[in-house]
């Protein structure tokens, strides 16, 4: 008999819930600690950001806010405010970073958040769930990409945190927001960025209404173009679409709360309806995902700091320089009829143009990007809730174009290597879940004319391992045991004239477990491993981390 979910997470509603896998396993218990009333403030072993030490000023655009009520009348969210760069610290700047400081105590969710300037998403994140006598956590988040925002005036500063508070859910997010502009010397130049920025504004994709877009008008001395790509899943199924089954299997079992549509996600970007590029989302997992306490005090790979997904589009920049509006959109994949809920998002472009022309020309030379990924799925129903499947996707896409500039005719190829495998063996409708899922993404950029062959390259391995069993003895005693393997493991290498000139690597590993016993005693304990090493221009890192019951291991 399965353990049903004392809660479930929706999109948008206040009953924003403790995980249930895909739906069907047991919620996680309270929202705080049951360990104990405290455990250590959040922490990660991953590399803080290097701040030059140039003349720097700061400029805090929110101080110790509350979010209480996202959802009353009126709403305590999105706080918005004026950000004016500072006149002592004008740019250009050799880096921009955006520092957020909060606390919250009681009993909540995790919840999502997004902080915009001018309209332009510049930070995706979300909340620890608290202790009951307290915690405080902090984010760092370079945003220098966003510098012709900043270098524009006065802006809007938008922070949007829809939290829920009552008689049980308790915990008041309070947060500080600030942001650091350092100038510029020999040591620490002026950051490189695009002249101008553009969005498509947020986008939400369902069943009912699977793509968006905004028409956008381009620079007609465009060079160069790359898109980031904001997304998350929403609601009781895609939050953990990746441990979703097939629609015949969820179909087969028909009021087991099992989410179909398999665990594969797509979102396409479109440039006039034309695919240009896909995003593969990475499967975070937030600190009430699965256990709660497989997150105290480290939090899941990229909780606090969602991905922007990086494009490179310009290939097309040969189809934008009319002076015309074309439309950027994003689609969420049909390979299931896709969207058992929400995806939300945000698309940015960021557009270099030709300082020495007023106008560019150029072409699309060669486009072989499928309008979808090819997916395979491999399914045995055992019958009862109990099945095993295989679900697997690849993409090998090219696009090809030549831009005309001032300084000669520049030719970029785009190809793209991707694979997807998902293994996941269900038994007892949900309480016994072994998953294996791995991605692993190759994009190449070369650029030719105008000077050497020039070859950027970035592999991208994402691996995901969970083991969830729960059991119940004659004696009516419940033990619930997760375990989990997940990482992040990235390699980037810059050539120039076939030699490579530039190299860098990221492995972040992450093995939390917890384990829940209730009957003839309680049981309440987590534990968890974390190991990030680096590489780069900015010599190696490396550090390891270890906690049990939310502090450090002795």
């Amino acid at each position: 008999m399965a353990l049903r979910p004392l809660l479930r997470r929706a999109a948008g509603l206040a009953c924003a819930a403790v995980l249930t896998l895909a739906g069907t396993l047991t919620a996680a218990g309270p929202a705080h600690a049951d360990f104990g009333t405290d455990y250590h403030d959040p922490v990660t072993a991953t590399r803080p950001l290097t701040r030059p030490d140039t003349r720097s000023c700061t400029v805090e655009v929110m101080h110790e806010r509350e979010f209480r009520d996202g959802y009353g009348n009126p709403p305590d969210t999105p706080y918005t405010a004026t950000l004016t760069p500072p006149a002592d610290c004008a740019g250009p700047w050799s880096a921009v970073v955006l520092d957020l400081h909060g606390q919250v105590a009681g009993r909540q969710f995790d919840r999502i958040f997004s902080v915009r300037v001018g309209g332009v998403q510049i930070l995706l994140s979300s909340t620890p769930e608290p202790s009951k006598d307290g915690i405080a956590w902090s984010v760092e988040h370079d945003v220098t990409r966003y510098a012709p925002l900043f270098s524009g005036g006065p802006q809007e500063f938008s922070f949007d945190l829809a939290n829920v508070t009552d008689a049980t859910y308790t915990g008041v997010f309070t947060i500080s927001a600030e942001l650091t502009f350092s100038t510029a010397n020999d040591r620490w130049p002026a950051a490189r960025t695009a002249d101008r920025l553009l969005t498509t504004g947020p986008f939400g994709l369902t069943r009912a209404a699977p793509a968006a877009g905004r028409e956008l008008t381009f620079p007609q001395n465009l060079e160069r173009l790359t898109a980031e790509v904001y997304a998350r899943g929403g609601g009781a199924c895609e939050e953990f679409a990746y441990a979703s089954a097939p629609d015949a299997f969820a179909a087969a079992n028909p009021g087991s709360g099992i989410c179909g549509k398999g665990p594969f996600r797509e979102l396409r970007l479109t440039v006039d309806g034309r695919v240009a590029g896909a995003v593969w989302p990475y499967p975070v997992i937030y600190t009430g995902g699965w256990d709660p306490l497989l997150w105290r005090p480290v939090p899941g790979v990229f909780a606090f700091d969602l991905p922007a997904y990086r494009l490179d589009l310009t290939p097309y920049v040969g189809l934008l320089l009319d002076g015309r509006p074309h439309t950027v959109g994003v689609t969420v994949n049909t390979a299931e009829a896709q969207g058992n809920d929400v995806w939300t998002g945000q698309v940015n472009l960021f557009a270099e143009t030709d300082h020495g022309a007023a106008r560019t020309t150029g072409q699309l030379t060669d486009h072989r990007v499928a309008p979808e990924a090819t997916v395979g799925t491999e399914l045995t129903d055992h019958g009862g809730g109990s099945g095993d499947w295989t679900v697997t996707a690849a993409r090998h896409d090219l696009a090809r174009g030549w831009v005309q500039t001032s300084h000669g005719r520049i030719t970029t190829e785009v190809r793209d290597e991707l694979a997807f495998r998902s293994a996941q063996r269900l038994r007892d409708t949900g309480n016994d879940v072994t998953l294996h899922n791995g991605t692993d993404l190759t994009r190449t950029t070369s650029t030719w004319g105008g000077g050497p062959h020039r070859t950027t390259t970035t592999r991208e391995g994402e691996p995901l391992d969970v083991r969830y069993l729960v059991s119940r003895d004659a004696a009516g005693n419940t033990d619930q045991t997760t375990t989990m393997d997940l990482g992040y493991h990235r390699e980037a290498t810059a050539a120039t004239g076939g030699h490579v000139t530039e190299r860098s690597t990221v492995d972040h590993t992450l093995r939390p477990t917890a384990r829940r016993h209730d009957g003839d005693r309680t049981v309440r304990t987590g534990s968890s491993t974390e190991e990030y090493r680096a590489t780069g221009p900015e010599g190696p890192y490396r550090r390891t981390l270890a906690f049990v019951d939310g502090w450090p291991r002795p």
